[in-house]
């Protein structure tokens, strides 16, 4: 439980850097003469936290590689149904614009591809530390080998 919330905090600030970043970017294409209240803070912030929840859909043990990519297409699916659906209800965008649903989807799969990224290689790091620590382990309780 501890390390699925330990997961759960570290993909929110992920994803939250990312969006604060691509929400710049799409405000600077889209909305450049806008003004914002501090509401945009908090819309952020709680999108941000609804898409990190779809880490828990993750199985929790490994899977095969077309058990991992339907799950990650289908974490796919519910974050752009979560920013879509909240970019509607807050007025993010024109859903009859195309040029902005378009941007939308682009920043939507560029934050997901880096923030994918980011997760895999943390995941890639901690693998081989632990391996390296089971391998010192090993060699400490191994009794000592004539050979």
């Amino acid at each position: 439980m501890l390390k699925k919330l330990e997961t759960l905090l570290f993909t929110y600030v992920c994803v939250t850097a990312c969006v604060v970043f691509a929400t710049a970017v799409y405000i600077t294409i889209f909305w450049p003469q806008a003004t914002f209240g501090v509401e945009i803070i908090w819309q952020i912030l709680s999108v941000s936290f609804l898409t990190s929840l779809g880490v828990c859909f993750y199985p929790k043990k490994e899977v095969s590689s077309k058990a991992a990519l339907v799950s990650n297409i289908l974490y796919y699916i519910y974050v752009n149904t979560v920013v879509l659906g909240c970019g509607i209800w807050f007025g993010w965008f024109y859903a009859d614009n195309l040029p902005m649903v378009l941007g939308m989807l682009i920043l939507i799969a560029l934050v997901f591809i880096l923030v994918s990224v980011i997760i895999w290689n943390r995941a890639k790091r901690m693998a081989i530390l632990m391996n390296e620590r089971l391998k010192g382990y090993q060699q400490k309780e191994a009794p000592d080998s004539p050979l």
